[in-house]
């Protein structure tokens, strides 16, 4: 099927990807100055005429022309069920995501303005945003001719849809599929066991074509899913072996100890880590604690 990918900068973790299907505007780029002015400027030039909205889930990089380009705003938006809550309340979010992100990274020299520039808490436009639809799971919806099914896919963000089209076996996969292969983490509505279940249910599609909301399309939809699982359940494993012994670890030390990463890198993926332990802490493999010292686990 026919799409324009277009791709705007993002502060810290490079380009995001809005797609045109027809009239149409797929998930609409960061809030920071930086994609908001590439992203307004394209509303005046090659993305103009778009009529409506679709949201794949409610990131801040995924949302921010709506929060913060008033001509966005008030186009009619379709969202996953239960994105409509955290629009209309889009700074109370960011704020609790801050704070959680504070709390897990104890120990790193973390303060408020390490999340100002990705994370920023402004004023939105929050209940300015004209939803005219709530999209539920299997429910279809016609873009550029072409007649696609919602697919409820969580696990980097819930809510979070990706969208078939059966025909010409293409899936539009939001941030589910990473490109290397890994799971990203997403404050407070990330969930690794959600994002197993979700990979396994596009896996059974049988897609020949992946397009993702960060990077180009995807034309090796099997083995990027087959990799997505089995990097998830390596990094299980890894955990595991890493906590055998007597004495509770953190999780920066399997950052820096197995992973061998250390740097500017070390915080984000030690939250990463985090969902990895809370998602074996709920099924019963390990103690997980939060404490003043990091994030500490152990069998």
């Amino acid at each position: 099927m026919e799409y324009e990918r277009h791709e705007f900068t993002q502060p810290l973790y490079g380009g995001v990807n809005a797609l045109r299907i027809g009239d149409t505007l797929v998930d609409t780029g960061h809030v920071a100055p930086v994609c908001r002015d590439e992203v307004r400027e394209a509303l005046d030039g090659r993305l103009a005429d778009i009529d409506r909205v679709l949201h794949t889930h409610p990131h801040i990089d995924h949302v921010g022309g709506s929060q913060t380009i008033d001509a966005l705003a008030d186009l009619p938006h379709i969202v996953p069920a239960g994105e409509r809550e955290i629009l209309y309340d889009y700074t109370d979010y960011l704020r609790q995501a801050r704070e959680e992100m504070t709390r897990l990274l104890a120990g790193f020299p973390v303060d408020a303005s390490m999340w100002d520039a990705y994370f920023p808490v402004q004023s939105y436009n929050e209940e300015r945003i004209d939803i005219a639809r709530e999209l539920g799971d299997e429910e279809t919806v016609e873009l550029g001719g072409y007649e696609l099914e919602a697919v409820t896919t969580p696990g980097h963000a819930d809510p979070h849809l990706a969208f078939w089209h059966e025909p010409s076996g293409t899936l539009f996969s939001g941030d589910l599929v990473d490109s290397d292969g890994r799971f990203q983490y997403g404050p407070l509505l990330g969930d690794v066991g959600a994002y197993k279940e979700s990979l396994r249910r596009i896996r059974d599609l049988d897609p020949e074509a992946l397009v993702p909301m960060h990077g180009p399309e995807m034309t090796d939809p099997e083995s990027r899913i087959e990799a997505s699982l089995t990097d998830a359940e390596r990094t299980e494993a890894r955990l595991l072996r890493f906590l055998e012994g007597p004495e509770p670890r953190f999780a920066r030390e399997f950052v820096i100890e197995e992973l061998g990463v250390d740097g500017q890198r070390t915080p984000f993926l030690t939250l990463v880590v985090y969902e990895y332990l809370r998602h074996l802490e709920e099924r019963g493999k390990i103690d997980l604690a939060v404490t003043d010292d990091g994030i500490r686990a152990e069998l």
